[in-house]
């Protein structure tokens, strides 16, 4: 089984096609039908016979009733299909809750600030730093307006229980929503794998043209991908803004509502942070030649699936995100990455978490 949909050794340099290629175990997954599905084949069928993969997993994880990120039962952890940071262990969000109580004093110590998290997941995030501000920095955690942001009105009803077991009040909404608001705010926007699930559109380039894969249904009641001229000049214009393209016969992610929903993010404060985890890359790195097959990716049940149209809205999306994008959509503010395969045990360390022997 392949980790994503890639090109077989065997197909000819000037062939454009998508190869998928599946183990036998995984087909009752590709060919099971799902309450989804006939909702995207109806949508195809009413745009003229295809859909850009951007729409398709805007469908898959965020249509209001059989989306999966719309399930009920959605399970985190152990017990679920992925487990992220959060989930593993409160360490994580107590990590994160130094560098908040940090952000709260260079800020002038204000009262009150907004503590907005945008996807907030199980709840787990906002849990365990909440939790470490109450015990560590009372008079940080007496400022904070916890503000938990989601797509979906079953996940807030989730993340309200969540934080109301351990004695938290926040307040709760949609993304679009709270974004809507007009009142400037002082405070941080702390996020953890949001912006990996906006939806994104799948290009590639051959010689000096851009194409884009679109999503149509197959004979055999599934779906398939099938190239075609991009859908939007914004596709373009996003890689001029770049000064860059994909390598010749390269196939890349590339969001156009992740920098919108930055832009919206930083537009609702006058003073604060934005501190924002996920996998990614700077854009020179993301799009680079050496780069051939993208980095999307779909997931069940902790394992990476073949076929990333299958079973739509029973597996999660995902791909690496273009942080130089996001960084460029948030105008006026200072930006600085902490990245590098270094990664957490640095962080940890460096925040007093753990001793240089223990990260060793």
């Amino acid at each position: 089984m392949t980790e994503r949909p890639h090109r077989t050794s065997t197909e000819p340099a000037d062939d454009f096609s998508l190869a998928i290629e599946a183990d036998p175990d995984d087909l009752a997954l590709a060919e099971a039908s799902t309450p989804l599905a006939p909702v995207i084949s109806e949508e195809i069928r009413a745009d003229g016979g295809r859909i850009t993969f951007a729409r398709f997993m805007a469908l898959a994880l965020g249509h209001s009733e059989h989306g999966y990120y719309s399930q009920r039962d959605l399970r985190w952890g152990r017990e679920g299909d992925y487990e992220t940071s959060p989930e593993v262990h409160p360490i994580f969000g107590f990590l994160w809750a130094r560098q908040v109580l940090e952000c709260w004093e260079r800020l002038g110590r204000p009262a009150p600030f907004a503590l907005v998290e945008p996807g907030a997941g199980s709840g787990a995030f906002a849990t365990s730093i909440l939790t470490w501000l109450r015990e560590r920095a009372p008079e940080c955690f007496a400022a904070a307006r916890p503000v938990l942001l989601d797509g979906h009105a079953h996940r807030l009803d989730a993340q309200r229980t969540a934080l109301q077991a351990r004695g938290f009040e926040a307040e709760h909404a949609l993304v679009d929503d709270w974004l809507a608001g007009e009142e400037p705010l002082t405070g941080i926007v702390i996020s953890n794998e949001f912006f990996d699930a906006l939806p994104a559109h799948l290009v590639e380039r051959r010689g000096d043209a851009l194409h884009e894969w679109y999503v149509v249904a197959g004979e055999d009641g599934g779906f398939r991908f099938e190239p075609g001229p991009p859908s939007t000049p914004k596709l373009a214009m996003h890689f001029e803004r770049l000064g860059l393209l994909p390598g010749d016969g390269c196939r890349a992610e590339v969001s156009l509502e992740a920098p919108e929903v930055m832009r919206r993010l930083a537009s609702r404060f006058e003073r604060g942070y934005i501190l924002t985890v996920d996998y990614g890359h700077e854009a020179r790195d993301l799009y680079a030649s050496w780069r051939r097959d993208g980095t999307l990716m779909a997931f069940r049940n902790h394992s990476p699936q073949p076929d990333p149209l299958a079973a739509p809205g029973r597996l999660d999306l995902t791909y690496h995100v273009d942080f130089t994008s996001l960084a460029a959509a948030a105008r006026g503010w200072q930006v600085h990455h902490f990245t590098g395969p270094q990664g957490w045990a640095d962080r940890l360390v460096a925040e007093g978490l753990l001793s240089v022997e223990d990260a060793v």
